[in-house]
């Protein structure tokens, strides 16, 4: 008879495992219930100053107290560190002052004005033909004399007293209501009295009429001078006249 007790498993027995897992709570429970206690950190209560209230004391003259307390009363006025002491604790004797201001009590002196310097005047009389001299008439040859003088060219520096003889036809122009003001020109002229070199200073405020103006000195031409080799160097100056045409630009 074949034994059938060699073919089963051993088993082991059953493990106790439902019961430590309640033990190991216990456990960490006392053992964080014992750290708390040691490691417990208890601060102190702050201690509130009691409340009290504001106490004013009447000390009546010649009694012990007031004696004992005026040499501290004494120490504590404050008068005795003011800038004022030396016044006396009277401040309402002290002397009056009168505030000035520096701008009531200081007269600065004013520097003079500078001397006027004479702009250019317009001549007051048409001129009916060539001027030789430092200012010649360069406008049309028909102006109306109650609308004003005509336009004038004043040659300045090495140029002065040279003739010019204008360029045929030609016509300044510029906007109705503009004010225009002298416009100067640094040139050179050869001594066969051609323009040689042509350099703005200083604008009437019209661009384009400033451009007429360089225009017309480049094609005008001036008066021989046999005395010089060399090119003369001057100003020209365009006093401007009522021969300005002012018709409105398109």
């Amino acid at each position: 008879m074949v034994k059938l007790d060699l073919h089963l498993f051993d088993w082991p027995s059953r493990h106790n495992v439902h019961l430590t897992l309640p033990l190991m709570l216990v456990l960490s429970f006392l053992l964080h219930a014992a750290c708390a206690a040691v490691f417990q950190v208890a601060y102190p209560r702050s201690q509130p100053s009691p409340e009290r209230s504001a106490g004013v004391y009447f000390l009546q003259p010649g009694t012990p107290e007031a004696a004992q307390m005026a040499p501290l009363l004494a120490a504590s006025d404050p008068a005795l560190f003011s800038p004022g002491q030396f016044f006396g604790r009277d401040v309402w004797k002290l002397p009056e002052t009168v505030y000035v201001a520096g701008f009531d009590s200081e007269k600065p002196a004013l520097s003079p004005l500078p001397a006027l310097v004479p702009g250019p005047v317009l001549p007051a009389v048409l001129s009916t033909g060539p001027v030789v001299g430092k200012q010649q008439h360069i406008g049309a040859k028909t102006v109306d004399r109650a609308a004003g003088p005509s336009t004038v060219l004043k040659l300045g520096g090495a140029l002065a007293g040279r003739t010019v003889i204008s360029p045929a036809e030609f016509q300044f122009s510029a906007p109705p209501k503009q004010g225009l003001i002298p416009a100067e020109f640094l040139m050179a002229v050869s001594p066969d009295g051609l323009p040689m070199h042509l350099f703005p200073q200083s604008s009437s405020g019209n661009e384009k009429l400033d451009r007429a103006a360089l225009t017309y000195l480049a094609a005008a031409r001036f008066s021989r001078d046999a005395s010089s080799a060399e090119s003369a160097w001057g100003t020209a100056t365009f006093l401007w006249g009522a021969d300005v045409d002012r018709k409105k630009e398109p």
